[in-house]
């Protein structure tokens, strides 16, 4: 059985294949409008582990855990607030049984939907707690890493790092959504690249980069903004283009061949890690494998 290198280590040696969507493919599966797709880590678990698997055989290294909104916060608005161990500990374990020994399973923790003041109410102290016990249900399971994502606020992804890496040693993985400005990109708080990939490297993040918000067009300038701002490895997943609402659904029109061209043009300008956001799905994450190895881009570098 193949053994596995440290993540952080395989970074090192050549550009790293996350896995795409997750709720967006769920959806595609029978997940209704409104439902809370971690509950189905609980309901419908063998459909989860199904996709971990189709992302798997697609050539992903990394499977995130359907966790995305796993805080007490986020699970209280669906009636799960008092089942944070077991909703986390199952996505874990969900992706834990799929996963071949050579690939990564990573703890996915999204953002609480919550404001800090003056924006909003909750304490700095109650969203690091949120996060903290998160990551210890996360951590329990046996997850490689941690990935801290789509986030729109650079305090609230900072008290994050923050509070997983006082639980625990595993790289942290921390990517923010950005929107594309007349004068470039930058949060909704009006962070921009440079304050964000800083900020986040001072927290304790291993791994810095942006997720969501942003098609794959865009990303690929908001890439060499990372490379210039920071020493960290940094991964870029973008969504599948711009959502479209169609018989009041959300859809999404870009082809796996576009996207594709765009991933790999993020990593010639010098991503360390890939991947998908929404829309995308395990044919996406397929191609954009060919098209890395095709042009030698995952051979071992030196």
């Amino acid at each position: 059985m193949p053994s596995k290198i440290p993540f952080l280590d395989l970074l090192k040696q050549r550009p790293v294949l996350f896995d795409g969507a997750m709720g967006t493919t769920l959806i595609s599966r029978g997940l209704a409008a409104g439902e809370c797709p971690e509950s189905w880590n609980l309901t419908h678990g063998e459909v989860v582990s199904q996709v971990h698997e189709a992302y798997v055989e697609a050539g992903a290294d990394v499977v995130q855990t359907n966790t995305l909104g796993g805080t007490r916060l986020k699970l209280k608005a669906c009636g799960l607030g008092d089942q944070v161990a077991e909703v986390n500990a199952q996505a874990a374990s969900l992706a834990r049984r799929v996963c071949p020994a050579d690939r990564y399973v990573a703890g996915d923790i999204g953002p609480t939907g919550q404001f800090l003041p003056p924006v909003g109410t909750c304490a700095p102290e109650e969203m690091e707690k949120n996060f903290r016990e998160q990551a210890e249900a996360l951590a329990g399971e046996g997850v490689d890493l941690f990935i801290l994502e789509t986030m729109y606020d650079l305090q609230e992804i900072v008290l994050a790092v923050k509070a997983v890496r006082s639980i625990s040693d595993l790289p942290i993985v921390a990517t923010v959504t950005f929107e594309r400005k007349p004068k470039g990109f930058f949060t909704i708080m009006g962070n921009s690249v440079a304050d964000c990939a800083r900020e986040l490297a001072e927290a304790g993040a291993d791994v810095v980069g942006s997720n969501c918000g942003m098609g794959s067009a865009d990303m690929v300038d908001i890439a060499p903004l990372f490379r210039d701002s920071t020493e960290l490895p940094f991964l870029i997943q973008p969504n599948r283009g711009q959502p479209e609402v169609k018989e009041g659904r959300l859809t999404y029109q870009q082809t796996p061949e576009v996207f594709t061209k765009d991933v790999v043009s993020i990593v010639k300008a010098g991503a360390d890690a890939v991947g998908g956001c929404c829309g995308t799905t395990p044919e996406f994450i397929a191609m954009i494998r060919q098209r890395l190895t095709a042009e030698g881009l995952l051979e071992a570098k030196g």
